[in-house]
């Protein structure tokens, strides 16, 4: 009797978009979910006691089911289609263009010399998928579609401010996660388990995100590194910038 795991395996052989799509819904909803309960948001309540002192106490909001299924409809919807295209259609067939065509029918012939070869074009296919793809596809993509689906209003507008004000910051934070996992998912990992991987480990970036974005007063002027990844201003710009 086949296993869960080969049947899976199976599935995202065969229907790659639409096991994707459901897998990546999934993990999304998992990483914003871990995020709130590691990290809930809390509200001030100002109260006065019998001699007239004010007493100030926080409490924790209730889980925001909203966001989670914005976080599931991103993932399934527009992220988990793109990515299959990219990391499962198209990277794989980029090949390094600084190994010439003789070189590299040599390379190919020879069991010594292949493994060389298939880490010369990860290299190149990471520097692709780092130096680019995330600055100009993922983060504004991430931040256009969770603005919209929130129902901000003049959601295009928001979402350009928030792209000015953050941009940089979240590619460089972006780099501080990926690249290494990359480098290892690229060179090690079967095509069509890509995605799975990187959702797997976006779990994590997920939450490490959604904390420093969501946690009233960090981000600006907390003197901590870390929390200064993206500049928050006030109450309505708390906005989820993660987008991976």
């Amino acid at each position: 009797m086949p296993s869960i795991f080969h049947r899976y395996n199976q599935l995202l052989k065969k229907y790659p978009f639409r096991t994707n799509m459901v897998t990546t819904g999934l993990f999304f909803g998992l990483g914003d979910a871990a995020a709130q309960y590691m990290f809930p948001h809390t509200e001030v309540i100002t109260t006065t006691n019998e001699k007239g002192e004010v007493i100030e106490s926080s409490v924790n909001l209730p889980y925001n089911f909203p966001r989670t299924a914005r976080s599931m409809i991103y993932g399934s919807v527009f992220f988990a289609p793109i990515s299959v295209v990219w990391h499962g259609k198209t990277l794989p067939k980029i090949k390094n263009p600084f190994v010439n065509i003789l070189r590299r029918k040599q390379m190919a012939e020879d069991p010594k010399l292949t493994r060389r070869l298939h880490f010369y074009d990860t290299i190149f296919r990471l520097s692709i998928d780092q130096l680019i793809v995330p600055g100009l596809i993922w983060i504004p993509l991430y931040n256009t579609v969770m603005v919209t689906l929130a129902l901000h209003e003049h959601p295009l507008e928001l979402a350009y401010e928030k792209l000015q004000k953050n941009w940089w910051n979240v590619l460089k934070a972006s780099w501080t996660v990926w690249p290494v996992f990359q480098l290892f998912n690229l060179y090690f990992i079967p095509v069509h388990l890509r995605i799975v991987a990187s959702n797997i480990w976006s779990i994590g970036w997920n939450g490490f995100l959604s904390f420093i974005h969501n946690t009233k007063g960090h981000g600006k002027g907390s003197g901590k590194r870390l929390e200064q990844v993206l500049d928050i201003e006030d109450d309505e710009q708390e906005i989820t910038m993660v987008y991976d």
